[in-house]
């Protein structure tokens, strides 16, 4: 495949802050890939993705032979670049694909919509949290960071806020019902992972990295904060008390350790550096 050739770096269409986003941004990271990362604030994501051929949502990953909209497509895009022994899911049909298969659906399906939930319903009451967390989310091409819209300072920030907000709420339903079933949810996943890590293996299914535990680490970061997130995500003193205060237990149990680890000891690799 050539999609990938030099000159020709795929797009990336982001929220860059979303862990959605980031689940994609880490399989082109850990494949070696390159591409260019266009982030969005939520809302005026809509068009740019809509233009790259995607959905209203975001990642969209756009290459020569068409566009992926959706990030579990994009991991087993970027699985053709790599590798078999460092393919996120394995080339096999047998047991152990269809196990990394059923976790990873199970975290894309249930965990991230409840995580992203949880930290917006508490999030978004607090204006100056979300301009933090917003103004300090976008990247430059190369990864670092890069300087956010033009318009967007406190002033225009306090105009397009309440609107932002509003849509938010309502396209995703975050309200307290439905916050407090995403953190049954929530719960529910870590219980899962918590009891697969019982007898002290190092991934969540067979002996190396997967697709099960990049998506469990990127789609559980909202609830963990991790040190090793390549956005800049809110300082834990900075959190309202009852996030904090979950952030800090998930943190303690071994899902929460597992998450953590998985971001600093996978999440900066390049396929270049775990050749050598």
């Amino acid at each position: 495949m050539t999609d990938h050739g030099a000159g020709a770096p795929l797009r990336l269409i982001t929220i860059p802050f979303s862990h959605y986003c980031d689940k994609a941004r880490w399989a082109l990271d850990r494949a070696g890939v390159p591409y260019r990362e266009e982030g969005h604030l939520p809302l005026a994501h809509a068009l740019p993705a809509l233009r790259a051929g995607g959905r209203r949502t975001v990642p969209v990953l756009v290459t020569r032979s068409g566009a992926l909209a959706d990030s579990t497509d994009i991991l087993r895009y970027l699985d053709a670049f790599v590798p078999a022994g460092r393919a996120l899911f394995p080339r096999a049909p047998d047991a152990l694909r269809a196990e990394v298969e059923s976790l990873e659906e199970r975290f894309d399906r249930d965990l991230g919509p409840a995580t992203r939930r949880v930290v917006y319903f508490h999030l978004l009451p607090d204006e100056a949290a979300a301009f933090s967390l917003m103004a300090r989310s976008f990247r430059s091409p190369e990864g670092g960071a890069a300087a956010p819209p033009p318009w967007f300072g406190p002033r225009m920030f306090r105009a397009y806020f309440p609107v932002a907000r509003a849509v938010m709420r309502r396209a995703m339903r975050i309200e307290a019902a439905s916050a407090e079933r995403s953190r049954g949810e929530i719960r529910a996943a870590f219980d899962a992972v918590n009891e697969r890590l019982r007898d002290g293996r190092p991934f969540l299914a067979g002996d190396r990295f997967s697709a099960a535990d990049l998506t469990f680490a990127a789609l559980a970061a909202p609830v963990l904060l991790p040190e090793h997130h390549p956005v800049p995500l809110p300082a834990l003193a900075g959190l309202p008390a009852a996030l904090r205060a979950l952030v800090e237990a998930l943190r303690a149990e071994p899902a929460g350790a597992f998450g953590l680890r998985m971001y600093r000891e996978q999440r900066a690799r390049r396929a270049a550096d775990a050749a050598a």
